[in-house]
C-alpha cells in the first residue's frame, strides 16, 4: 500500500494513523538492549547506574546464575561490565508515593510511571535509558526514595 493510500485509509477511517515512513520514535540499540533485560532477564528488579556503571537488581538471590547467563545473551562479552545487585523482594512504595512522582513523566525519555501493588514498588518506564540518571535526580529532588523505584526500558507509546 503506498503512503498516499495509508493516509486515506487513515482519514475514511477517522483515526490517528502511522504511515510506513513515520514509525515513531527511534530507540538506540542500548535502549533496545535493556528493553530485553527488563523482560529477559529473570527476577528483575530493575536498572541504575552507579559511579558510572550499569546495576541490574534482582528480586530472587537464587535467580543470580539465570539472570548472568542472559545478560552474557544480550551483551555479550559487555555484560562483564554490568553488575547485579540483589533489592528486596517487595518495595513499601504506595499510590500516595506515586502521585507525590507524578513530576518525573516531565523528564525527557521517561514514558511511564506506575505502581506496581504485586512487587510494591513505583516502576519508572524509559523509552530512552540515558534517561535514567536525569529520572534519579528528579525522584530525589522530589523527595521519592530510590530504593522503591524500579526503572525499567519500555517501548514508547506510539498513537496508531
Amino acid at each position: 500500500m503506498s503512503n498516499r493510500a495509508a493516509l486515506v485509509l487513515c482519514l475514511i477511517l477517522s483515526a490517528g494513523c502511522i504511515t510506513p515512513d513515520e514509525s515513531g520514535p527511534e530507540q538506540t540499540p542500548l535502549t533496545r538492549q535493556f528493553m530485553r533485560v527488563t523482560k529477559e532477564v529473570p527476577a528483575f528488579g530493575g536498572i541504575t547506574r552507579e559511579n558510572g556503571g550499569w546495576v541490574v537488581a534482582l528480586l530472587d538471590p537464587e535467580q543470580r546464575e539465570a539472570a548472568e547467563t542472559r545478560l552474557r545473551d544480550i551483551f555479550g562479552e559487555e555484560a562483564a561490565q554490568i553488575a547485579l545487585r540483589e533489592r528486596a523482594p517487595r518495595g513499601s512504595a504506595s499510590e500516595e508515593m506515586k502521585n507525590a512522582a507524578r513530576d518525573v513523566l516531565g523528564v525527557p525519555g521517561v514514558g511511564r510511571l506506575d505502581y506496581d501493588e504485586t512487587t510494591g514498588y513505583l516502576e519508572v518506564g524509559l523509552v530512552d535509558v540515558e534517561a535514567l540518571e536525569p529520572a534519579q535526580a528528579k525522584l530525589d529532588a522530589l523527595g521519592i526514595p530510590l530504593d522503591q523505584v524500579v526503572f525499567q526500558a519500555v517501548a514508547p507509546i506510539v498513537a496508531l
